[in-house]
């Protein structure tokens, strides 16, 4: 029972941000996964039940990402282009929708996912900061926890299409995060940290041309 509704929970999750939340009903995700709607019923009560988890189960897969920012194994500035390369395997097809449907029918929802985000982007980002200071890849005397909170501002406002400063395309564009990433890196990194930025962008330029 406990395995058929994670996998309702996990389809559910793929679906909703490929789609958005309400175009996709109970009776597609039962298709998806085989099953009867009764079935699925037995699992779940309710639409707001699923949605609920599928927060839930969001959490858990954006602490599981956000681990890299602690991984040990990496310098600071791979740890980003790695946490980079897991939310694009990882939402591949994501949709806009999926924020807009949560504000607009699930608003109690989206504001306990936002402060769990909040929360744990802001955790993320001053664990990388204070790494790169000691690796001397990021200049010693900027203020980590300001520059903590103003990139968790910028992916909590800036890249939310229903602000009006990106349009869906351009969230969804990869060079946008590039132009980011360039203004980022080159407002905190020492001249090392340039040196390691260039080695990395020059690896994602070769792999674009084979």
């Amino acid at each position: 029972m406990e395995h058929r509704r994670q996998n309702i929970i996990s389809k559910a999750f793929d679906l909703y941000h490929q789609y958005g939340i309400k175009s996709v009903s109970m009776d597609d995700i039962a298709r998806e996964l085989g099953m009867s709607k009764k079935t699925l019923y037995q699992s779940i009560s309710d639409k707001y039940e699923l949605v609920e988890n599928v927060i839930a189960y969001q959490q858990e897969v954006a602490s599981s990402i956000l681990a890299v920012f602690h991984d040990a194994s990496l310098n600071a500035i791979a740890q980003h282009w790695e946490y980079k390369t897991k939310i694009q395997e990882r939402f591949p097809k994501y949709n806009p929708s999926f924020l807009y449907d949560l504000r607009k029918y699930y608003p109690m929802l989206l504001t306990k996912m936002n402060e769990y985000k909040l929360k744990v982007f802001y955790e993320a980002n001053l664990s990388n900061l204070e790494q790169g200071k000691k690796e001397g890849f990021y200049l010693e005397d900027i203020n980590s926890d300001i520059i903590s909170r103003m990139l968790v501002g910028n992916a909590h406002f800036s890249l939310d299409p229903a602000n009006g400063l990106f349009c869906e395309a351009e969230v969804l564009d990869k060079n946008t995060y590039a132009e980011i990433y360039k203004y980022h890196f080159r407002g905190i990194c020492t001249a090392a940290g340039h040196a390691e930025l260039k080695r990395h962008f020059n690896r994602v330029k070769q792999e674009n041309v084979t």
